[in-house]
């Protein structure tokens, strides 16, 4: 129903009645009949996507009819179609301040925030819409704006919608396009089936409405089926020749398929293009459209010609905007290949960066439609500055000021990577840890935004401590070096806590122990000096061993590390060579140190596998056990399970040892998929709230049971080397049960 009181609603029957008198009585210059005929047109234009000339339609209309809040919002679904957030807002804004809940206002303000890619903001005021009042453009907008949930979460949605909702061409369209979703999602094709049925549907209903042909025409395309997108398309034109939309998937299709020879490419798409002249009122979206066709065809000369007669007629706009990126971007495509084809100090590399910078300059420094429009300027600038040498401080601290200020769509290379690159060559790492710090929440936001692609919450869960590391890094590296040692090193540790790979984490903290160690030395602490000195060395070789790919900055530390331990260079070679050796031996030393001093049992279980049969911890009786808990919602537990099946291997036909994994999932669906995903085959016991009995407070935990049933060992959180080191474990309490 709509939130209107019933005097409001009369009034607005009156007014309506009276043809909308104007101020001081003034006679308007339509009748009822002519308005209703206009948001009819402006709903067929809508319909066949023809927004070129519905935009300056609805633009006259709404001059006449400044105050009917539907006339503005069928004016701003041809905004929509032109992706022109800004005007959007102040249609929702001139709407809205009339009614903070008119329905219509509050649909034109999700409209806004989906063209603006902010889809968790469109939530709100799109369902508020459908609440007020159940129309299926409104619902087909909050559906738009809650597809980050998953294909899974929404297709239960359209199963709780009646049949005359579920038939509307607007919800018709959106459950295909959330059935093609599915089949990525879910890996499984036939949902791309589901998904070609449900726009056969729409064209079997609605066969004047372009969205039944229009859209799985582009996904067909997509899937390399020009043969089958180019007759939907062709369907589209003889509905709407006047729309740009329809208009460029066709020169896509005739341009970028085997369809045509490379000689009929060109005519083919011309004549369309004189069509579509024709057909439209010439406008900077045409003429847009018009241009990045002929970049497809490879001419050049003449896309410029058409852009350089939008940026002239509206050089504030969107397209302006889109044009004007084309230069930067390219630069910094070129850049990213000469480093790919020639490396980073090839003299062709080495100038494009500087091309770089001066592109992003003169593009920053023109009319820019929306400040989201600056993020991958400030991206592919930091990227060009970060690469020269030396790093020009004051410029990079900018680009990382700018890259921070606007990046959204992947926050953790402006956050970590810039704040740490800021630390490295500015003198502003105070700066840069509160930038780092600032960015936390934006980086949780911009991993939940995607949680829809992870198959379990142990996936989701390792993705975000994975980025969080990073900025807990920078955050750290920044406050050390701002001269908050014991910050730098509390948050250095709280990233290799997040993620024990993050190899610049171990370079960092590796740092801080020098820094320790030369303070020790200072002080006369000559034994300190050492073990800070020892913890610099493990956390070298720690990072050497997490990732020897590239460039790794532990390299040269424990080389200057031995060098300054050693008086020279001497030796280094055999030093090197048994790094691994002597990082196997510390870590060994350091579980077997980590005993249980005080042991005891544990509470005894009689749990199910996943078919149904029981275990009963009496089995383990006699045999040194390994109880491991986890659960595919766990993060670190996803990291180790790779690992955990060469451990389980290695025992499995050990009749002195029995290895137990007891998961704490909900279902034994979820574990049976994730193990047919993964090619895991190791036994699995389901919790019946027996971790809860059993004490069970971090995640992944392992206990280590000698043959009297006494906990030797315990493990809490993952472990990157874990068959190696729970060999170590299990092989000391059998050593020490033999009297070994």
């Amino acid at each position: 129903m709509s939130p209107r009181s019933p005097r409001r609603a009369l009034w607005l029957g009156l007014l309506l009645a009276c043809g909308a008198c104007g101020v001081g009585g003034a006679a308007p210059d339509y009748t009822a009949e002519e308005l209703e005929a206009a948001k009819a047109q402006l709903r067929d234009h809508a319909r066949l996507r023809t927004f070129e000339a519905g935009l300056p339609f609805g633009e006259e209309w709404v001059a006449r009819v400044p105050d009917d809040a539907e006339l503005r919002a069928l004016y701003a679904r041809q905004l929509a179609g032109w992706g022109l957030f800004r005007e959007l807002h102040a249609q929702a804004d001139r709407i809205l301040s009339e009614d903070e809940d008119d329905p219509w206002g509050l649909y034109v303000r999700a409209l806004a925030y989906l063209a603006e890619r902010e889809y968790s903001a469109a939530s709100e005021p799109s369902l508020g819409a459908w609440e007020a009042s159940p129309r299926p453009e409104f619902l087909a907008a909050h559906i738009e704006s809650i597809r980050g949930r998953g294909a899974e979460h929404l297709l239960a949605l359209f199963s709780t919608l009646d049949s005359a909702t579920l038939a509307a061409p607007e919800v018709l369209a959106i459950r295909a396009e959330i059935e093609f979703q599915a089949r990525y999602e879910l890996g499984d094709p036939t949902w791309a089936d589901s998904s070609l049925a449900s726009y056969a549907e729409l064209r079997a209903r609605w066969p004047d409405h372009v969205d039944g042909y229009l859209r799985p025409a582009e996904n067909l395309f997509m899937a390399n089926r020009p043969e089958e997108a180019l007759p939907l398309v062709e369907r589209t034109l003889a509905l709407a020749p006047g729309s740009a939309d329809a208009r460029s998937l066709h020169w896509r299709i005739l341009a970028g398929s085997s369809l045509l020879s490379a000689e009929q490419r060109r005519p083919a798409v011309e004549a369309g293009m004189a069509e579509f002249v024709d057909a439209a009122p010439e406008t900077v979206r045409g003429l847009y459209a018009m241009a990045e066709a002929y970049r497809r065809l490879g001419d050049g000369m003449k896309a410029a010609e058409l852009e350089t007669r939008v940026v002239e007629r509206a050089p504030h706009s969107l397209r302006a905007t889109l044009i004007s990126q084309n230069e930067y971007q390219e630069a910094g495509d070129t850049m990213v290949r000469l480093y790919r084809e020639e490396g980073r100090d090839s003299p062709a590399f080495l100038a494009q960066l500087e091309v770089v910078r001066d592109a992003v300059d003169r593009y920053l420094a023109r009319p820019i439609y929306a400040d989201r429009y600056r993020a991958s300027a400030y991206t592919i600038l930091f990227e060009a500055l970060n690469s020269m040498d030396p790093v020009p401080a004051e410029p990079l601290a900018e680009a990382v000021r700018g890259f921070a200020t606007y990046e959204r769509a992947h926050p953790v290379n402006a956050f970590g990577i810039g704040a740490a690159a800021m630390v490295d060559h500015t003198p502003y790492a105070r700066e840069a840890a509160e930038i780092a710090r600032s960015g936390l929440q934006t980086v949780v936001d911009a991993v939940a935004m995607d949680r829809h692609l992870f198959r379990t919450e142990g996936e989701f869960e390792e993705q975000l401590r994975f980025q969080l590391s990073r900025v807990y890094d920078a955050m750290g590296w920044g406050y050390f070096k701002a001269g908050r040692i014991e910050d730098g090193r509390h948050v250095l540790e709280r990233a290799l806590a997040l993620e024990g790979r993050n190899r610049e984490a171990r370079y960092h903290l590796g740092q801080v122990y020098e820094h320790f160690a030369d303070e020790s030395e200072k002080s006369g602490d000559a034994e300190a000096a050492v073990e800070w000195l020892d913890r610099a060395e493990d956390s070298y070789i720690a990072g050497l061993g997490s990732a020897r790919v590239g460039e790794n900055p532990s390299q040269a530390a424990i080389e200057a590390l031995y060098e300054r331990r050693n008086g020279s260079r001497n030796g280094i070679e055999d030093y090197l060579a048994t790094l691994d050796e002597r990082d196997q031996i510390r870590r060994r030393e350091r579980i077997l140190e980590s005993r249980v001093e005080a042991v005891g049992t544990y509470e005894p279980f009689r749990l199910p596998r996943l078919d149904g049969s029981l275990v009963d911890s009496a089995d383990l009786e006699g045999r040194i056990g390994v109880l491991h808990f986890w659960g595919t919602w766990c993060g670190p537990c996803i990291v180790e399970m790779p690992e955990y099946q060469k451990f389980d291997l290695r025992y499995r036909d050990d009749p002195d040892v029995r290895v137990v994994s007891i998961s704490n999932d909900a279902s034994r669906e979820v574990v049976e998929e994730y193990f047919a995903r993964n090619g895991f085959d190791f036994q699995v016991l389901m919790d019946d709230g027996y971790v809860q009995r059993a004490g069970i407070g971090g995640w992944p935990t392992t206990w280590f049971v000698d043959r009297d049933g006494y906990v030797q060992f315990v493990k809490v959180g993952n472990t990157s080397k874990l068959d190696e080191e729970f060999s170590w474990r299990v092989e000391a309490i059998r050593e020490a049960a033999d009297g070994h």
